[in-house]
């Protein structure tokens, strides 16, 4: 239940941009960009989120300061390469009928994705130049 609480503005974001992405599909088509590659991106984006941000609380229990760099880095690095990954996969499987406008919606919601990754795992220790 508590780590419930601790990610629920992230499973929060996540059915917002998943329902919208549905919701209005006629709109997303309107601006040039493909419905289905918003979800995957939004899906990827999540559980890559979610995989980093239970890494870092978890380092956070730890009194080594350097596992909770390691999770970090670990974290980020499994969200650019999972995320470049499945970029070179759509690329190559769409060829020229790529949506240009759907790839620069998912690296924005991959920058979202990081803040709140950020600000959650922050969020857990309110007190300035406290110790975790």
């Amino acid at each position: 239940m508590i780590m419930g609480k601790k990610i629920r503005p992230l499973v929060l974001f996540f059915l917002i941009v998943n329902a919208l992405t549905i919701v209005g599909d006629k709109k997303i088509a309107a601006w040039g960009m493909k419905q289905d590659v918003l979800i995957i991106a939004n899906i990827l984006l999540f559980l890559f989120s979610l995989v980093g941000l239970l890494m870092q609380l978890n380092a956070s229990k730890n009194p080594n300061p350097n596992a909770i760099v390691r999770a970090v880095m670990a974290g980020m690095g499994l969200k650019l390469l999972g995320f470049g990954a499945a970029l070179i996969i759509y690329l190559s499987m769409v060829g020229k009928d790529k949506s240009v406008y759907s790839i620069y919606a998912a690296l924005g919601l991959y920058v979202v994705y990081t803040w709140i990754e950020v600000r959650l795992f922050l969020r857990q220790n309110p007190k300035k130049n406290a110790r975790i």
